[in-house]
């Protein structure tokens, strides 16, 4: 998926679906826990966190999910 093309990016979601706590992805990317907190709830990220979040989605879209034969 291009970046461009993920005009409403759901950090919570993609977080969630990655099976990870604010916390964690904090820890993940590199950035403080307030930043994770304000991506979910004021204002999505932008630039090289956003192309990770991206790409993150992409790989959890891609992944078999659980229960089901791959």
């Amino acid at each position: 998926m291009h970046i461009s093309a993920m005009k409403n990016l759901d950090v919570r979601e993609i977080r969630k679906a990655c099976g990870l706590t604010q916390r964690e992805l904090a820890s993940e990317m590199g950035v403080n826990l307030s930043t994770v907190w304000r991506w979910e709830n004021v204002s999505p990220p932008s630039g090289p966190a956003r192309a990770l979040l991206a790409a993150m989605a992409d790989r959890e879209k891609s992944l078999p999910k659980k229960g089901r034969a791959a």
